[in-house]
């Protein structure tokens, strides 16, 4: 089939069974819903009920976005929780306002550069120190990140909040495929945890139909009458300690009594007609995008803007080569580098990046690599798949696009209290010039170092027009969540199509290092439709899929509505009213 025949498929309001299995997913007609008040677009039909439950309470934006969270460390534990953290961005509707929430794990007082330069497996799957066990896990951010939202936005009592994921930890639910899957994969790792074991049977390492977790219910019951305070100072930061220790970790007490939610200024940028908001560093979703974005619309003519062809996935991979390239060389925890963002965004330095590009020719990465003088490089510091996205917009306007992490797959594989504890440290350089989990190679900015924060590629965005929001968006997926989002906000906004359409959408990604285009193996674009890319140089590698993106589109009218989406990717529901 022509590609362009493809695309005119896809702009239609809901793909067909034959189409979807095409690209390797289920007819999903409840992954796009379209509600008039509110909405909530999860990952986990679960995790959307819980925050809907907590809208229809009376809830606000962060109320329900709070509920959703804590529903999600249960539910989908492999992806996040009270053991992980994240990034918040929320628009007030009440005065136009912004706030971002740096709620990421920091490194314990223990930490040093070289911690894991020479480190060995320590058996089966991702089991490097910095990925398995005690040493991978860096201070919990989640329960300060949501306190911090709820003191400053909720308006519900917080038993209200709670009480969805307290049900699910008590009575139980059912997990779903992928969660089998991936329990069954590192259930060697696991079956020695006295919460995990519970779940499966130990002779055929599947998951029991139904299971529980009454100690993190207990844990939740705690937030519920204490906030966070208990989760830092009181008995359930020493389990933390205790678990953290005991499995080889450098947790003390002080570490995560010091913990402390972070306020910090969001990026943003004028492309195409809007204003795009997202994740400042530590994270390098933000500056990636907008430096992406700035490139596209230098590169693609506006008369071509709405079309769908292989002109526009050839920029999209040459344009993300050298901000990959930037985060590894500059971007690091703001607190302990100089992260030079103004030189980085210059428009003279944009330009020269953008007169490298050859319409018919894939360039090597190194040719957008644009380096910055000597005197503005990092200082250097003092002497340090498992992701969800989540997008609510209430009846009053406000939105939240939060992503929360306790990185790969039920983190760091092990529990206290009941909660799953990250492996976050994994994020750092092990060092300069070595690859992590998801291949992005380290840089002397994000070395280990005590209280530091590692790099993150989270990137939860807000899309403005000039009258005010019009798309929540983000990801899970490591270093394809930034390319992920922009191309589904891209898709959705730039060229017209329906978001379910393009958070469906086959999609590419380019990080630098390695060297390769990054293409979804179960894709209606095969590799005879992305030829185009071939001819010009581009070399393939094959994935699962490219991400996993939740997004609420608002639009205005006279009769205005919310079309919320969950990736049918990973079967998330979207909910609201």
């Amino acid at each position: 089939m022509h590609r362009n025949a493809i695309v005119k498929s896809l702009r239609v309001v809901a793909l067909g069974s034959v189409a979807l299995a095409c690209l390797g997913l289920d007819p999903a007609p409840n992954a796009t819903q379209t509600f008039e008040r509110w909405a909530v677009a999860a990952d986990h039909p679960l995790a959307s009920a819980a925050g809907a439950e907590v809208l229809a309470a009376g809830g606000t934006a962060a109320d329900a976005a709070a509920a959703t969270m804590l529903a999600l460390g249960v539910v989908s534990p492999a992806s996040s929780g009270l053991g992980g953290g994240g990034f918040a961005l929320y628009y007030r509707a009440s005065d136009r306002s912004l706030t971002f929430l740096d709620f990421r794990e920091m490194a314990p007082s223990g930490a040093t550069e070289d911690m894991f330069k020479d480190q060995k497996p320590l058996g089966g799957p991702i089991s490097n120190p910095s990925q398995l066990g005690g040493l991978s896990s860096g201070v919990p951010g989640e329960p300060a990140g949501i306190d911090a939202l709820l003191t400053r936005f909720g308006k519900v009592k917080r038993s209200v909040v709670t009480a969805p994921a307290i049900r699910y930890a008590e009575k139980g639910f059912e997990p779903r495929g992928e969660v089998a899957e991936i329990f069954s994969a590192f259930a060697d790792q696991m079956r020695d945890d006295r919460v995990f074991r519970t779940w499966f049977d130990g002779k055929t390492n599947k998951l029991k139909p139904r299971i529980t977790n009454p100690a993190l219910g207990k844990s939740i019951r705690a937030f519920a009458a204490g906030g966070a305070k208990p989760f830092y100072e009181g008995a359930i930061a020493k389990a933390i300690v205790r678990e953290n220790r005991a499995h080889g970790g450098l947790f003390t007490d002080a570490d995560l009594k010091n913990y402390k939610v972070v306020d910090r200024k969001p990026l943003e940028g004028e492309y195409f007609g809007y204003r795009w908001v997202s994740s400042p560093p530590p994270s390098a979703g933000g500056y990636t995008m907008l430096a992406s974005l700035a490139l596209l619309e230098r590169w693609i003519p506006e008369g071509d803007r709405k079309h769908t062809d292989e002109h526009i996935d050839h920029a999209f991979v040459e344009s993300w080569k050298g901000p990959y390239l930037d985060r590894m060389q500059y971007l690091g925890d703001p607190d302990f580098a100089d992260v030079p963002l103004a030189e980085l965004g210059a428009t003279s330095r944009i330009e020269s990046r953008a007169a490298h590009f050859r319409p018919g020719v894939a360039m090597a990465p190194v040719i957008y690599a644009e380096p910055l003088p000597r005197e503005t490089r990092p200082a250097k510091h003092p002497d340090n798949a498992g992701t969800s996205h989540l997008c609510v917009v209430d009846s009053e306007g406000n939105v939240a696009s939060i992503t929360t992490t306790v990185n790969l797959a039920f983190g760091a594989r092990y529990t206290a209290a009941g909660i799953v504890l990250n492996d976050q440290m994994d994020d750092f350089a092990a060092d300069v010039g070595k690859s992590n989990a998801f291949g992005l190679m380290g840089g002397a900015p994000n070395l280990p170092a005590p209280g530091k924060r590692p790099l993150s590629s989270m990137s939860p965005t807000i899309v403005f027009d000039a009258n005010g929001p019009v798309l929540c968006v983000g990801g899970s997926g490591g270093s394809r969540i930034i390319t992920a989002t922009e191309q589904v906000a891209f898709h959705t906004l730039v060229q017209g199509m329906p978001l379910g359409d393009a958070v469906r959408f086959p999609r590419v990604h380019h990080q630098a290092s390695p060297d390769r285009t990054r293409v979804e193996s179960k894709s209606m674009r095969g590799l005879t439709e992305l030829a185009h890319l071939q001819y010009r140089g581009h070399s393939f590698e094959k994935s699962d899929h490219n991400a996993v993106v939740q997004a609420i589109q608002i639009v205005r009218g006279p009769s205005p509505t919310l079309i919320a989406t969950s990736d049918p990717r990973k079967g998330g529901t979207p909910a609201g009213q």
